[in-house]
């Protein structure tokens, strides 16, 4: 089975997105110039044991990934990062405080339980970008 190495993101303002990325917890750790490609490539470590993929399919014309795949095609919709329950709130305050554009007023219910919004892509590099954390529910403790 192949394992996921990384997903490489061309980026045009690169000191914004340090900020957002420290903001989320995740830093720059190794930085490494590429002679031949002609690119600085930069890592940022992902503190996962297991990820996975998700395939967006549209049961509704309406929804917003069917608008997503209309307008720009089939690909990468959304890089999601997920917060133990109960921060995603405070995270939310403080990305609103640094000037980052989100989607939702008041986070949402998304796939797994999870309660979610999204970073617009307007102040993220292009890039859509989803926070979520677990719900808890009476009995569970917090993830």
């Amino acid at each position: 089975m192949a394992s996921l190495d990384h997903i490489g993101i061309a980026v045009a303002e690169l000191p914004k997105l340090k900020e957002l990325f420290a903001i989320l917890g995740l830093e720059v750790k190794n930085t490494e110039r590429v002679e031949d490609q002609k690119v600085d490539a930069h890592f940022i470590e992902l503190p996962l044991e297991q990820g996975h993929l998700e395939f967006l399919s549209a049961y509704d014309p309406s929804s917003a990934i069917a608008q997503f795949i209309q307008k720009r095609g089939p690909g990468i919709h959304h890089l999601s990062f997920r917060v133990a329950s109960g921060e995603l709130d405070a995270l939310l305050v403080k990305l609103k405080a640094k000037g980052y554009r989100l989607i939702y007023e008041t986070p949402r219910m998304g796939a797994h339980s999870m309660r979610i919004n999204f970073i617009h892509p307007s102040s993220a590099g292009g890039m859509l970008i989803e926070v979520m954390e677990p719900v808890v529910t009476v009995g569970e403790h917090p993830v």
